[in-house]
């Protein structure tokens, strides 16, 4: 089966139509992971209030050892507070945007690189295309 040859302006541009699609899943898991690093920063530094309508201060700003159990506080108030913010709901969107960050980087710069290599490479072919205009024109 003979395959037609391309053209390789089609070439190219299907070239960086895929690299600017990686380059934007990069963009997009690093800002997947910016919202879930904001989501545990509102958690862990914003004060808050129960559904019993109690005020509870930011799990950071918590005085003790106990911050996120019950018994680290006195009474209803504390087991309120406790029961309403735990832990996990601060740590487990930094674990999640962890891997999403480092993907998304890793994406978003092989496609830069990408982009810049290639870009060096066009402009080393028309260069080496113009010295050779250049020598025949001597010779």
């Amino acid at each position: 089966m003979l395959v037609e040859p391309e053209h390789p302006a089609e070439s190219e541009q299907r070239f960086r139509a895929s690299v600017e699609k990686r380059r934007l899943w990069g963009i997009v898991l690093l800002i997947a992971a910016g919202l879930c690093w904001a989501w545990s920063a509102w958690h862990t530094f914003t004060p808050y209030t129960t559904d019993n309508k109690v005020e509870c201060a930011a799990p950071f700003h918590r005085d003790g050892d106990d911050l996120y159990r019950p018994h680290g506080y006195e009474g209803a108030r504390g087991a309120d507070c406790a029961a309403a913010r735990d832990w996990q709901s601060s740590t487990v969107p930094l674990v999640i945007g962890f891997p999403l960050a480092v993907t998304g980087v890793g994406l978003f710069a092989s496609a830069r690189a990408t982009v810049r290599l290639r870009t060096h490479l066009l402009y080393i072919e028309r260069a080496e295309r113009a010295w050779a205009r250049r020598k025949d024109g001597r010779s």
